[in-house]
């Protein structure tokens, strides 16, 4: 990756998007079975055609800007996935791609400010808080943890780090909790001892953001 300790480019964020489509796409399975225990069963598929199509648009684009690159998988997950996990989703990354603006390389700051409201704007649209079992439990944590990269002025790759780690930590805590909103919570009790879908993918997002800024750093 060509990216500075400092800021993540356009080319950069490029890079990003593409490596958590292979991601998403090789764990598709993984997330459909967590899905299966208490919803459809379609969860991973739904992400893998949403991030399939966004891996060949942002592809395509020629020196873009990062939020440009956002805006691209923004419309993915709306346009792709559709129904709630989707519009979740999509506009996780339309906040992000606001957030972004026209800067053409983002800081520590500029990705906690647009982690913070993304995950704001998702809680607001599905009426969630930590501890309710959904993607906002891994995109708090998520949060939280960029901000205090931000405060210590770490470079950008240990941010994306720390937010991986975070993400994958609030995922995992979701196991323990009753869920109470989105589908699961129709599985009352049965919903205890499975690790949440949404969250789940939100960690495997942000961890294949890490392991491609490390390429070449």
């Amino acid at each position: 990756m060509t990216t500075s300790r400092d800021s993540v480019n356009g080319a950069d964020w490029q890079r990003l998007v593409l490596a958590a489509a292979d991601s998403l796409e090789e764990h598709a399975d993984e997330l459909s079975r967590l899905d299966a225990a208490l919803g459809d069963g379609d969860h991973g598929v739904n992400v893998s055609v949403a991030m399939s199509y966004a891996r060949r648009e942002v592809a395509a684009l020629d020196d873009p800007l990062p939020g440009e690159v956002m805006a691209v998988v923004a419309l993915s997950f709306l346009d792709e996935m559709g129904g709630a996990a989707g519009a979740l989703f999509g506009s996780f990354f339309r906040s992000i791609s606001r957030s972004f603006g026209g800067a053409s390389a983002i800081s520590t700051v500029q990705l906690a400010d647009a982690i913070e409201t993304g995950t704001s704007v998702v809680q607001r649209r599905g009426r969630s808080e930590p501890g309710d079992k959904t993607m906002v439990d891994a995109l708090a944590a998520a949060a939280t943890a960029g901000r205090r990269a931000a405060d210590e002025a770490l470079p950008i790759r240990d941010a994306l780090d720390a937010v991986a780690i975070a993400a994958r930590q609030g995922a995992e805590a979701t196991t323990a909790m009753t869920a109470s909103r989105g589908r699961s919570r129709y599985a009352e009790g049965r919903s205890i001892g499975i690790q949440d879908a949404g969250a789940t993918t939100v960690a495997i997002l942000f961890e294949a953001w890490v392991s491609a800024s490390k390429e070449g750093m």
